[in-house]
């Protein structure tokens, strides 16, 4: 599926799914990741463990993708404003409260004012 324009609405709506979505995957990752703690490190098993991980981080980002957001590093989920800007989720947040420019990044993250999500004009710095 194409990539998808949100309005912050349309965003935080999909917060609850995405959680669920990326919860799930979350789990499946600690669970690998404790079994490979509990393997000697450079063993067939450990090798083919992470491999498990890397399919499941796959199978996420896949399951992100399919509602058009765009899966960004492990467990943080941007949608595009169209308006040069990306509402910002990550795991554990409880409400879509991020945004960055398109050319910042995570590390540009600013929280949302009422402004921002009334959907009225953003001025970019």
């Amino acid at each position: 599926m194409s990539r998808k324009i949100f309005d912050y609405e349309q965003a935080r709506a999909l917060i609850p799914r995405v959680r669920e979505i990326t919860a799930d995957a979350n789990e499946r990752v600690q669970q690998l990741t404790a079994e490979i703690n509990r393997t000697a490190k450079s063993s067939a098993r450990a090798q083919k463990l992470k491999e498990w991980i890397n399919t499941v981080l796959a199978h996420w980002a896949g399951r992100v993708e399919e509602i058009g957001a765009l899966p960004k590093g492990v467990w943080t989920v941007d949608f595009d404003s169209g308006e040069g800007f990306f509402f910002c989720w990550s795991y554990d947040e409880e409400d879509l409260a991020y945004y960055h420019r398109y050319d910042e990044g995570f590390p540009g993250r600013k929280p949302l004012t009422d402004t921002h999500k009334a959907g009225a004009p953003m001025v970019l710095n």
